[in-house]
């Protein structure tokens, strides 16, 4: 039946290309972004997994980085801990040097005024020591978050040569604040009984050092040991988050191959239709050969 007031065939061929363009555009945008989920109707019932995924991965990266600053905040603390503990050992080697009477009244002098002088420094190591503006050494515990709500503490010792209390929190072991040059107790160089004023006092104080000494070498194990602990929760991290980015990966990113071939496809589907269109527009044409 020849008709005019419908023209089916070219409607269907209108339709087809319609159709075809949202393929072509829905495979150039993925092809262009390398996501295929890049809005809800992409994948109602993925998205919201891949997005899940997609944040638990950021958050893991973060975690892994606030990790990487602790370990260098810790390994801050060492380094200084480690000028500290020269220092220690110098002040050791004057007083064994200030114990013999063979040393004059202004060898003795001279050997005491290095002694302070090495106690000054090992102070303002400790004030001048910080990470990112903040001091390092004066006993604050460092908090390292990870996700989720979870963090890690790790301990760090209060290394000033007045700091005192319980053995475990203080760098030199010291127990009570300096009364006089007895091992154990806290360091004053401002007080005239951590002078080497003769053998006896320089004797006190190479006990004192000495258990000082003790205390660092404990403190500095501790700091390797948290040191070694957060690079391997790092490293437990970092294939998390590896595996957090493959499974959103295979979800929501654009698989070319597959893409290519759709966008192939689409484009000759397109020039057929669109030769279809224009062949369904001119059969009409043959009713005006009726009319004439």
């Amino acid at each position: 039946m020849t008709i005019v007031n419908y023209n089916v065939a070219a409607q269907r061929a209108a339709t087809t290309m319609t159709r075809n363009d949202a393929v072509m555009n829905r495979a150039m945008s993925r092809l262009s972004t390398g996501i295929k989920l890049s809005q809800a109707e992409d994948g109602p019932a993925t998205i919201g997994v891949y997005k899940g995924l997609q944040t638990q991965a950021l958050t893991t990266r973060a975690a892994i980085e606030n990790i990487n600053n602790a370990v260098s905040y810790l390994r801050t603390v060492d380094d200084a801990g480690a000028a500290i503990e020269n220092i220690l050992m110098r002040m050791k080697e004057i007083a064994v040097q200030a114990q013999t009477s063979t040393t004059d009244t202004d060898q003795r002098a001279a050997l005491n005024s290095e002694y302070h002088a090495l106690g000054d420094q090992w102070d303002r190591i400790v004030a001048d020591t910080k990470w990112n503006g903040v001091q390092v050494m004066i006993g604050t515990d460092l908090t390292i978050g990870v996700g989720s709500g979870s963090t890690i503490t790790a301990a760090v010792d209060d290394w000033r040569s007045t700091a005192n209390g319980t053995a475990a929190d203080i760098a030199t072991g010291a127990t009570s604040a300096a009364a006089d040059a007895a091992a154990g107790e806290a360091f004053n160089f401002t007080a005239a009984f951590e002078d080497l004023g003769d053998a006896d006092e320089a004797l006190l104080a190479m006990d004192k050092v000495t258990a000082a000494l003790e205390g660092i070498g404990k403190s500095r194990a501790e700091l390797g040991a948290n040191i070694n602990a957060l690079k391997a929760s790092a490293d437990s991290l970092v294939d998390l988050a590896d595996r957090y980015e493959s499974n959103a990966s295979a979800i929501g990113d654009a698989d070319y191959a597959a893409e290519s071939a759709s966008l192939a496809t689409a484009q000759i589907v397109s020039q057929a239709a669109t030769a279809m269109l224009a062949q369904a527009n001119a059969q009409k044409n043959t009713v005006l050969a009726l009319l004439k």
